[in-house]
């Protein structure tokens, strides 16, 4: 299914003409039919009309057309993202949900986009596109990081690093999506997913070592049922 991710520019980023949005929205049915690596200005002047010479005027480089998509996937992730960590009137669990299952329909809608980006910029050495996705990542690891110390979860290990276990889910099912896309999830289990996942990352473990030992407490046992056959 080719869906579209059609946001406006960020506040403060640079801005797209119609023509931009109609050119990015090309580029992103071909990457959801045939990878990132299948991405061609000629195939993109094609799939919207015009010669290959015309698309030049509006991207002047394939790297540029791909920082576009990167740019248009930030707004569509962290503007939804930033308002949900920032909703004081949600429990802190129940921001994360909202977060993380956002996350996860981003992926979903864009065939996981995000890993195509990612596995291009290891593959080709790509600095520049590495660096604007790392950008997002150390956004919405911020965001992420933010919630939870709200929601009084022990700082050990660093929560910086904690993080990792929820953007982790969203990264998992958007390798499933492309690479197995037989077992993919429905939208009703993946969201049941999600919800069972930041339930046990965000509930507090029973205590170990001597703060559990302080906490045994002998158990009675019944006369009247012996823990072992007798013997005649």
């Amino acid at each position: 299914m080719i869906v579209n991710l059609h946001t406006e520019a960020a506040p403060g980023g640079p801005s797209r003409t119609p023509r931009q949005e109609e050119i990015l929205d090309r580029a992103l049915e071909l990457v959801q039919e045939s990878g990132l690596a299948n991405l061609t200005l000629k195939k993109v002047a094609r799939r919207v009309g015009f010669s290959e010479a015309a698309i030049y005027r509006h991207f002047s480089h394939k790297q540029e057309l791909v920082l576009a998509l990167v740019d248009r996937l930030r707004d569509s992730l962290l503007g939804p993202v930033a308002i949900f960590a920032g909703d004081s009137g949600l429990p802190p669990r129940e921001r994360l949900q909202r977060m993380v299952r956002h996350h996860v329909e981003v992926i979903r809608r864009t065939q996981g986009l995000p890993m195509l980006l990612l596995a291009e910029g290891v593959a080709s050495g790509d600095e520049a596109l590495l660096a604007r996705m790392r950008g997002v990542m150390v956004v919405y690891q911020k965001l992420l990081a933010g919630v939870l110390k709200e929601a009084g979860l022990p700082a050990e290990p660093p929560l910086e690093h904690q993080v990792l276990q929820f953007i982790g889910l969203s990264a998992v099912l958007g390798l499933q999506l492309r690479a197995f896309p037989e077992q993919a999830l429905s939208d009703a289990e993946a969201d049941a997913l999600v919800r069972h996942h930041v339930r046990c990352l965000t509930t507090r473990s029973a205590p170990t070592g001597k703060a559990a030992r302080r906490d045994v407490r002998p158990r009675r046992t019944s006369a009247a049922v012996d823990p072992l056959p007798r013997t005649r």
